[in-house]
């Protein structure tokens, strides 16, 4: 049967919305972003009807230029064809998302499609923040490691930290009651006023970044108030950091405690024989100071009557005169048994000497023990001065010499 004319051109018609309807489908299964802009540069037609959570019709007329996040202006302003081009736009509800595009020219506008790569571009943010964090950990690292040592590894790694960062300075801290005190500063001095108590958090505007590490150690960086605050990649560098910071700082205070045992004596906290030779190389010469050797009397009386208790009182109450005799730049050992020496740097004469340490010698009650008796803390004295290519070990055989002659001028023999 023949079609009336009109019914042909209703057909058609129909066939033509039905294309049109079809492709638009294709491509908007295509692509996650379908539209065409006049010579203004404004939307005549965006797809699909929901884009970026606005209504179609909402964004039909307005510059598209409007929708773009940040940059990339000539995505919509250039008639000229463009492929993988990346552009972060707006949503209705404010969040940003990245589409790349690909868009022709069309009469005086442009024509084109665009995916959603957020995810990618948000993995690819990530994985880039990973590189550098590990790029500039390995660094830190490798820079700690040519040093040599836990504490020199710490100062060095610091005092790079902040470059890094970058940031005014960084420290590591330990917690002292409800604050802190720097256990490794590096160039900066450590702004402690702006730190808050051990396991609070600061506020925006101590400008701090804070990580956490064993053992109630503190790893933190800091900046002024012109730089800008403290971002999630800075926040990664400092954790991924501070527990191989923690390591060394912990290794560096086993390592000093090691060396305060080889080269102390436990019982009285001063120099044993090995520390006190270390503290005087290079210091043993004519006019540079005065060796006195002490010898406490009637320790092995003492030991005897009231046990070794008592006598290892006496050996502390000892240590405690020397103590008080030495200034900054002096140094006293107990030297081992009941021998103590002591440095008196820059005395230049037996009787400055006695000066210093005469009252180190004298008679008097061991704290603690009242039945010892009044004069239970006491010692003989022997001075020399460094003679002329004169060693150490040869001023002490003189010192200890001179000790012996005052005991024995005063009637005691050694023990």
């Amino acid at each position: 049967m023949d079609v009336f004319p009109d019914d042909r051109a209703q057909s058609l018609a129909s066939a033509l919305i039905d294309s049109r309807a079809r492709w638009r489908d294709f491509a908007l299964l295509a692509a996650d972003l379908v539209f065409e802009t006049d010579g203004a540069g404004c939307f005549t037609f965006i797809g699909p009807d929901d884009a970026l959570g606005y209504r179609a019709d909402a964004l039909l007329g307005r510059p598209a230029t409007q929708l773009l996040a940040g940059g990339a202006g000539g995505l919509f302003r250039d008639r000229q064809a463009m492929r993988g081009a990346r552009a972060w736009l707006t949503r209705a509800d404010g969040t940003v998302c990245c589409f790349d595009f690909t868009v022709v020219p069309h009469e005086e506008g442009l024509r084109g499609t665009a995916r959603d790569v957020t995810a990618e571009e948000r993995m690819a943010e990530v994985s880039a923040r990973a590189l550098r964090r590990a790029t500039t950990l390995g660094r830190l690292l490798r820079l700690g490691q040519r040093q040599g040592d836990p504490a020199a590894a710490l100062q060095a790694m610091l005092r790079a930290l902040p470059a890094a960062l970058p940031s005014v300075g960084a420290a590591l801290l330990l917690p002292a009651g409800r604050g802190w005190r720097p256990a490794v500063e590096g160039t900066a001095p450590v702004p402690l006023d702006r730190m808050p108590p051990p396991g609070d958090a600061p506020g925006p505007e101590a400008r701090l970044l804070l990580a956490g590490a064993e053992g109630g150690a503190c790893l933190v960086a800091w900046r002024d108030a012109e730089q800008p605050d403290f971002d999630r990649e800075d926040r990664d560098l400092m954790e991924a950091l501070a527990m191989p910071v923690a390591g060394l700082q912990a290794e560096a205070q086993r390592q000093r405690e090691l060396a305060e045992a080889a080269h102390g004596d436990a019982l009285t906290g001063l120099l044993n024989r090995r520390g006190f030779t270390m503290a005087l190389a290079g210091r043993v010469r004519p006019g540079a100071g005065a060796l006195v050797f002490v010898d406490l009397d009637g320790l092995k009386p003492l030991n005897d009557t009231l046990g070794h208790e008592a006598g290892d009182a006496a050996l502390r109450g000892m240590a405690e005169r020397l103590r008080a005799a030495a200034w900054p730049c002096d140094a006293a050992a107990r030297l081992g048994g009941d021998e103590f020496c002591l440095w008196l740097d820059g005395v230049g004469s037996e009787a400055s000497a006695w000066d210093r340490v005469m009252a180190i010698g004298q008679p008097g009650p061991l704290p603690g023990w009242p039945q010892a008796g009044e004069g239970a803390l006491r010692a003989s004295i022997g001075i020399a001065l460094p003679g002329p290519e004169e060693d150490l070990a040869a001023l002490m055989m003189r010192a200890d010499a001179a000790m012996y002659q005052v005991k024995r001028a005063r009637g005691g023999g050694r023990g």
